[in-house]
């Protein structure tokens, strides 16, 4: 196995309590010191962080601000979904930059019925115009993907592709991912005209752009004053026109996008507007707690029971695997359960991952999409990602997938969809979990034996948060790991302690997550706030290629 395929594993595994991907040979790894902890607060506590730092150098954005937005098109109300973010500020390939990322991704039916697409761009710009000097894009349709880096020297009029052909840019040329960044930091005026340049995988286009007047928007992360800019480009591609409608106030948010294509008009709508602040503190190291008192066996919860209609089974709304789930009866209105659970159906929580001494070589989220009937089952979808990113990115894109559906009641998975990709190789398995049998049935046709209360590595991260977490308690937890194989871990609450995180300074849990008897080796700690939400802020672990850090830079729509 290459050393990337085994950095996807870590990665993958790790956004669940980062353990155990590759098996007992992680515990002869681990080494008499401790890791490292998460950064402790400095000068005055703060309940909650800022909203954010204001903008330096003029600029409309700040580091760490990411935009989420909804696609519609026809009769679909949830097509596809776009994410923007300014990811870094620094020295990128000899030049001062910004580092934006932007990421495309089909949804629901659309996914279904029209194909897996999946586009995700690296632009690093210049600081005052946006314009790019480097765009690395990786575009997927299907098993389809093609990754291309382009090298721009606007001084010298050319952008160089990875294949060491070349083309001649007539002016100053935007990419597809920094255009809307030029527009924000340029600025625009009613009445203004102009002409601009950008490039789509290797072809120019040019772009006719009119300001139009002023209109008030509505959109599902607000109302806005908005000046509309109306794109056109010149040439074959003239029929392929398109409206920006960007705030008139100091941010310039692109807060609307409508296009007119051969197919219909696709209406981009501003969703969610975060901005992710970086603690400054400095990172410690800390030796291993030698305090082993209060350690316990809780009881493993009991398994779910239910029946998992098969694909294509009939159903509503699928997800991104195509798998469908009827609407719920009994949920209520305000779309939390029963069970005083720490999540509700919306929330969303968002990583940034760290490695040895390198601060940002990936991203992870989780998100519990939705709450509905799979079969004869009252379920929850979680779902969870986790991609390499920036430099990383550069040499292999890795992007894994999981979608768990689980018991309402108990939090016991009843099917797991897995989707690894590494480069060009992609890999789907689905698990059925019958619990009348004790089997996990996968798609591949073989099974697993189940102990009763096995979880899959989401439901893991999401039954911890909702277990009753008091210090010195202690619980063992088994679970399947990305290859579908059980492993057992000891999850101990060790202490309380105040931490700093995007989210502002506070009181957490530190989980030790331990092998179980007789080594007792400290595998990875976590720790969770130590409030209702029971949000997990910090996550590290170490690997034979050194120690992986996962610290929450956002949460969107927690309880």
């Amino acid at each position: 196995m290459s050393f990337f395929g085994l950095i996807r594993k870590v990665i993958f595994s790790l956004i669940v309590l980062a353990i155990v991907s590759y098996g007992w040979g992680l515990y002869a790894q681990q080494q008499p010191r401790g890791l490292t902890p998460p950064p402790k607060p400095t000068g005055t506590n703060s309940a909650e962080a800022p909203a954010g730092p204001a903008p330096s150098d003029g600029a409309p954005f700040v580091v760490g601000e990411r935009l989420a937005f909804n696609v519609s098109w026809s009769t679909f109300p949830t097509a596809a979904r776009i994410e923007m973010e300014v990811a870094d500020r620094g020295l990128f390939f000899g030049h001062e930059s910004y580092q934006i990322r932007a990421k495309v991704e089909t949804l629901g039916e659309i996914r279904s019925l029209f194909g897996d697409l999946d586009q995700q761009y690296n632009s690093y710009v210049n600081l005052k115009t946006g314009l790019p000097h480097r765009l690395v894009a990786s575009v997927r349709q299907g098993q389809t993907q093609v990754e291309q880096i382009t090298t721009f020297d606007q001084p010298k009029k050319q952008a160089t592709f990875s294949d060491e052909s070349s083309v001649t840019l007539p002016g100053d040329t935007y990419d597809i991912a920094s255009l809307i960044y030029g527009l924000r930091l340029r600025g625009v005026a009613e009445g203004q005209h102009m002409t601009l340049t950008a490039i789509y995988g290797k072809e120019l286009i040019e772009v006719d752009a009119e300001v139009k007047g002023r209109e008030r928007i509505q959109t599902q992360a607000g109302a806005y004053s908005t000046l509309c800019v109306k794109l056109t480009p010149k040439g074959k591609l003239s029929k392929y026109k398109a409206r920006v409608w960007l705030s008139d106030d100091a941010q310039r948010l692109p807060v609307l996008v409508i296009a007119k294509l051969p197919f219909g008009e696709p209406r981009a709508e501003l969703a969610s507007v975060s901005v992710s602040i970086r603690p400054t503190a400095p990172l410690a190291r800390m030796d291993l707690p030698n305090d082993e008192s209060g350690s316990f066996s809780a009881p493993l919860p009991p398994g779910g029971r239910g029946v998992v209609p098969p694909n294509g089974a009939a159903g509503l709304a699928p997800n991104s695997t195509g798998t469908a789930i009827t609407p719920d009866p009994k949920e209520p209105k305000e779309k939390t359960p029963e069970r005083n659970l720490p999540f509700i159906v919306g929330e969303r929580l968002i990583y940034d991952i760290a490695w040895g001494n390198f601060a940002s070589v990936g991203k992870a989220s989780f998100e519990v999409r939705r709450q509905g009937m799979l079969g004869q089952t009252r379920v929850f979808e979680f779902f969870g990602e986790a991609s390499n990113t920036g430099v990383a990115r550069s040499l292999i894109t890795v992007s894994d997938q999981m979608s768990s559906y689980v018991s309402v009641d108990s939090l016991i998975p009843v099917r797991t969809d897995i989707r690894l990709r590494e480069g060009k190789r992609f890999k789907q398995t689905t698990a059925n979990y019958d619990w009348n049998s004790n089997k996990a049935l996968l798609s591949s046709g073989t099974q697993t034996d189940l102990q009763p209360g096995t979880l899959d590595l989401l439901s893991l991260f999401y039954f911890v948060r909702a277990a009753d977490l008091k210090i010195g308690a202690a619980f063992n937890s088994v679970f399947l790991d990305a290859n579908h194989r059980p492993q057992m871990v000891v999850v101990r609450v060790a202490k309380q302690e105040t931490i700093n995180s995007a989210i502002g300074s506070k009181d957490a849990l530190q989980l030790d997550i331990l092998a179980p008897d007789p080594a007792k080796l400290l595998l990875a700690q976590v720790w969770i706030s130590n409030d209702a939400r029971r949000l997990p802020l910090y996550l590290v672990t170490r690997t034979r290629f050194g120690e992986i850090r996962f610290q929450l830079s956002n949460a969107i729509n927690t309880k």
